[in-house]
């Protein structure tokens, strides 16, 4: 978080240094310093306080009622170490490109203008840079002296696992990955630990960025579409506390909101939400006086609190929508209540999934085999069809729209099966109906062109149609786990982003990455692991295969594995090497992880400045492949570019804090 230019409230901090001397550092970074009872126009932008966790059941917690972003105490260290960004170019990218070898890669990055260097712009190259160096020559000085740098700017040390480590976070239930596929955002419920933690992990190198626990759980078991980014990945809203929907900054250090909405009336499932574009306001969707049913929430604004049958609100009132459900649409949806004199009484809609248009003028969605499509604001419906019937395990195959909100694809049942497209924006077929056996609906895009992969039960294979008429058919031993979009994690099939290419589960525990131009053909087997039940193609040419307790990153065409994780496995907690709650010297907390059944490391919380190489754990562990420093909570870097300082126990970690 840049502190200039912000107001800071210090709020019961016990940092390890005066607070003359908090202010002080606060001050170098452009910050000021004001006092809980300013005047309003002096109200702080951001608290520092102390070990609050944001949470809905703690109703004296004012600023986070209005959105204000509240620090942990363990983040404040972070952002102490992190000095003001000068203007101006770290290096001449081209020169680094250009380098030859180790030595002349050495005398550029001494040159450089390290206060200059901006992640966004500068790490990707460099990084790449020094991959290419590491390919031919090893770990090297310049490996050695970017890490050193990066270090004492505040790169931080992380491991994989979600916190905390040691109780039953519950499986992975929900993910997504980010519009620009560099990231994937995946949320945990929290059983045991009555909080959820988001996690988010850089695609191409498989390693977790980011962390924001969140109090109430995240997601519901079997529910789907409980993660999801703003059109430009800047915010993520997510469903929490049951039936809650917040937005974050998924590269944030806030433990609260933007903004939270509990708008369901106590539902005892997760809410069913679409974000807007713009990542502050979500439709959600609740029983109104109206016929189409649910509001415009806003998510930027703190607090919304609103139960439309008593009208009571608390924050920002939600924008219902008054629009009456047309005739044509009426007649084919029938009458929701019959009044006594047996004539229709009242007519309704509800969502069942739903997403916001690219454009912020539609919603599109769909409820059971109707789909639908609704203007906001006002909720005029603009169009209402039945399409699909199909069932699967005894639930209905749902249907699927176009990434470009073009189409809306659904399978109805028969001997033999149909597949029917529609026009999004009017609701009216697109060419014939043709033949097809019902299966799970998968859109891609080829440039401007739609591409749909159903994949089918029973190791049916998989039929894939193009928009101009197109079909073939791949001879793949499909998965038994195609599940449902909206009852279970379970996903078959990715699309690559340029949809040139396909991966799809197989049932003997393996993905198959098809090439589906002229000619489609099988170019890569990858093995995954057994329990795996979803596949996601981000950038870099990189696939996510994900479990309810493992998550594998592995280059889709080349079947290199860039990160291997399990989570939830047993481990024996006395083998910890520092006690649960216990501190570091002064200043850390203890962070500690299983590496297996009987292996625990600990590193600092938070893992930067002087505690940013310490390791408490066995000197022979493979830590480069379950650490990795992170860099503006977005930027993963290896530990074997630099040097681990690995301890064997906690006197020994103290120590190495004094030298």
């Amino acid at each position: 978080m840049d502190l200039k230019g912000k107001k800071v409230y210090l709020s019961g901090t016990e940092a390890p240094v005066s607070r003359e001397e908090l202010e002080r550092r606060l001050a170098e970074l452009g910050a000021q310093v004001v006092e809980p009872d300013a005047a309003p126009d002096a109200a702080p932008d951001v608290v520092l306080s102390g070990e609050v966790v944001f949470s809905v059941r703690l109703p004296d917690l004012e600023e986070q009622k209005v959105g204000v972003p509240m620090l942990p105490e363990a983040e404040l260290y972070e952002l102490l170490l992190r000095g003001e960004q000068a203007d101006g170019t770290f290096a001449d990218h081209d020169a680094l490109a250009a380098a030859n070898d180790p030595a002349e890669l050495l005398g550029l990055l001494r040159e450089a203008d390290w206060t200059a260097f901006a992640p966004e712009r500068d790490l990707p190259s460099l990084r790449e840079k020094l991959a290419e160096l590491e390919r031919e020559h090893g770990v090297t000085e310049a490996h050695r002296l970017a890490t050193e740098q990066l270090v004492a700017r505040g790169a931080r040390l992380r491991h994989p696992h979600a916190h905390p480590a040691y109780e039953d976070g519950g499986g992975l239930l929900d993910f997504e990955l980010s519009p620009c596929g560099r990231h994937l955002a995946t949320g945990r419920w929290g059983e045991d630990a009555e909080a959820g933690t988001v996690q988010i992990w850089e695609k191409s190198t498989g390693r977790a960025v980011n962390e924001i626990v969140i109090d109430g759980g995240v997601g519901w078991l079997g529910d789907r579409d409980t993660v999801q980014w703003s059109a430009d990945g800047t915010r993520l809203a997510v469903g929490f506390c049951t039936n809650q929907v917040g937005v974050w900054d998924p590269f944030g250090q806030s433990a609260n909101p933007h903004g939270y909405a509990d708008v369901t009336d106590g539902n005892d499932s997760s809410a069913t939400f679409a974000l807007a574009p713009d990542g502050r306001r979500a439709y959600v969707s609740m029983r109104t006086s109206h016929e189409v049913m649910g509001c415009i929430a806003p998510l930027d604004r703190g607090e919304v609190v609103y139960a439309h049958q008593f009208d009571h609100l608390e924050g920002t009132r939600p924008e219902l929508l008054p629009e009456p459900i047309p005739e044509d649409a009426r007649q084919l949806l029938g009458p929701s209540q019959i009044g006594r004199d047996g004539e229709p009484d009242r007519y309704e809609f509800f969502f069942g999934q739903v997403r916001w248009s690219r454009d912020g003028t539609r919603l599109l969605g769909d409820d059971g085999p109707v789909a639908c499509v609704v203007d906001v604001p006002g909720g005029r419906m603009r169009w209402l069809a039945r399409i699909g019937d199909a069932r699967w395990n005894g639930l209905s195959i749902p249907l699927a729209w176009s990434p470009d909100d073009r189409l809306v694809a659904a399978v109805a049942s028969g001997e033999p099966g149909t597949l029917t497209v529609l026009d999004a924006r009017t609701g009216n077929q697109v060419g014939e109906s043709v033949e097809q056996t019902p299966g799970m609906l998968h859109w891609g895009m080829r440039d401007a062109d739609a591409r749909l992969a159903i994949v089918l039960p029973d190791g049916g294979g998989v039929d894939v149609h193009d928009e101009d008429g197109r079909r073939f058919h791949l001879d793949i031993d499909t998965t038994k786990k195609i599940g449902m979009h909206d009852a279970g994690p379970e996903r078959p099939w990715a699309w690559d982003p340029s949809g040139e290419h396909g991966a799809c589960l197989t049932a003997d525990g393996r993905v198959e990455v098809w090439s589906l131009g002229d000619e489609p053909a099988c170019v890569r087997s990858i093995d995954v692991p057994a329990e795996t039940t979803a596949v996601l193609w981000g950038a870099s040419g990189v696939l996510a295969v994900m479990g309810e307790y493992t998550l594998r990153f592995v280059r889709a065409l080349t079947g290199e594995v860039v990160g291997d994780f399990e989570f939830g496995q047993e481990s024996d907690e006395e083998l910890r090497p520092v006690e649960e709650g216990d501190f570091i010297g002064d200043m850390f907390q203890e962070d500690s992880f299983p590496l297996d059944e009987s292996t625990w490391c600990t590193i600092a919380k938070p893992a930067v400045g002087p505690a940013a190489s310490l390791v408490i754990g066995p000197e022979d562990a493979d830590l480069d492949a379950v650490l990795a420093w992170t860099v503006d909570r977005r930027f993963a870097w290896p530990v074997r570019w630099g040097v681990l300082d690995v301890v064997e126990d906690l006197e020994a970690a103290e120590a190495a804090l004094q030298r």
